[in-house]
């Protein structure tokens, strides 16, 4: 099936399926898309790929002999092809199945049956890196006619990935809202990961208030760092032994697996994760989000001061932050509060302006605010940001997320 797939301004797919009846069913695509459709086996796959030379390859994972993975592995061996975003089709449902896809390095999952239009749907889909945002506040929540505007959740935001990939990243109360949002929308439904930056009250203790986890069927990784000899599971079991939460840990339903996070670089469900070691008091972690050219990094309690250029955690901080589409960053105190908050843990707004500046980064949201500061407060916050900026001549983006508030990184 060959619809102008030489010609179309499209880009070009190239679907290597075994199954007949789901070939049939791809009769149905737009006649102007950049489609070819092959049997397999017909040619060697890698000949088909390397022929056609497809922008996006849809491989069917469910071949004889791994025929499809093989192929997938060639293509990500050669430099010419490696750059081809390839989507594994399968009928197994198991997350061990989407786990090999991506470990073998495809960028995304596709299960069959499947239709034209999900096809399509799917390329398009691919490059979503959707962020959002459900607690902005830092040290507890603030309810009440001061933050009407931007909420008064502490920290907790979801970023979406491609199809179905979904990472949170901490339990402050935002979590609660975002478990709602679940309900609502999904029945409950969430196979995800959930990273901790740090056990602080503000970013762990509502855990036990995100309804997915207590639903069977749900798989949920936690991750987060030790405190000292006190793994995340110690401090998750501590938390919920009956003297601060009414129930246990064993309530847990969903598929929960909990394991400790170091500083380093990684690859989950196919998205590159790294995390670096922060400037807070105990073990506190950042995390940056690299995927098919979108990229985000969440620094929250982070101490930035007033270090001089050389400074080796400075260093590495820029580094780690290097051309970031979008920088989350602990803004908890305005410039003239810091000297008598030295040591907290905290940045303050000029601070991480001029981070945000000298790592390249093109948005800066400020975030974590302090508790005494009202909406009001938190605007002349922003004032000072994008004044601190135009001092600088800097291209940054300095922004407020409101709580509830979505971003489509890249669009």
């Amino acid at each position: 099936m060959f619809h102008d797939a030489m010609t179309s301004p499209g880009p070009r797919i190239l679907v290597l399926e075994g199954n007949e009846q789901q070939r049939q069913a791809l009769a149905a695509v737009d006649p102007g898309a950049a489609v070819l459709v092959c049997p397999v086996p017909a040619t060697p796959l890698w000949r088909q790929i390397t022929d056609f030379r497809p922008d996006c390859l849809f491989l069917d994972a469910d071949l004889p002999d791994d025929a499809g993975f093989k192929a997938l592995a060639e293509t990500r061996q050669d430099d010419e092809l490696a750059p081809i975003r390839v989507v594994m089709l399968t009928e197994d449902e198991s997350q061990d199945s989407r786990r090999r896809a991506f470990i073998a390095g495809a960028d995304e999952v596709l299960r069959k049956p499947y239709t034209a239009d999900q096809l399509l749907a799917t390329v398009k889909a691919m490059t979503r890196f959707q962020v959002h945002f459900w607690g902005t506040r830092g040290t507890l929540p603030v309810p009440g006619p001061g933050s009407l505007r931007y909420g008064g959740n502490t920290s907790c935001i979801s970023l979406d990935v491609g199809l179905d990939r979904h990472f949170v990243f901490d339990a402050g109360t935002g979590l609660r809202q975002y478990g709602q949002y679940l309900m609502e929308r999904e029945n409950g439904r969430f196979n995800g990961r959930i990273f901790i930056s740090h056990p602080h009250w503000d970013h762990l203790n509502c855990l036990p208030f995100f309804t997915p986890i207590y639903m069977s069927g749900n798989q949920i990784s936690l991750m987060g760092p030790p405190q000292g000899v006190r793994t995340l599971r110690n401090l998750i079991d501590g938390q919920m032994d009956g003297t601060y939460f009414p129930i246990t840990a064993d309530a847990f339903a969903a598929d929960l697996t909990i394991e400790d996070l170091f500083e380093g670089d990684f690859r989950f469900d196919g998205v590159s994760v790294r995390t670096l070691r922060l400037r807070h008091p105990g073990n506190c972690l950042g995390f940056r989000v690299d995927h098919l050219g979108h990229s985000l990094a969440y620094i929250t309690d982070n101490e930035l001061g007033d270090l001089d250029p050389g400074d080796p955690y400075l260093v590495r901080l820029l580094e780690f932050l290097k051309d970031v589409d979008v920088l989350i960053h602990d803004t908890t105190y305005f410039d003239d509060e810091y000297p008598r908050k030295v040591n907290w843990g905290h940045s303050s707004i000029s601070q991480v302006v001029r981070l945000a500046d000298a790592a390249n980064a093109g948005k800066l949201f400020l975030f974590h605010h302090d508790p005494e500061h009202g909406d009001d407060d938190i605007d002349r916050k922003l004032q000072l940001a994008r004044q601190c900026a135009v001092e600088l001549g800097s291209p940054v983006q300095c922004l407020i997320a409101a709580e509830g508030e979505v971003l489509e990184v890249g669009r």
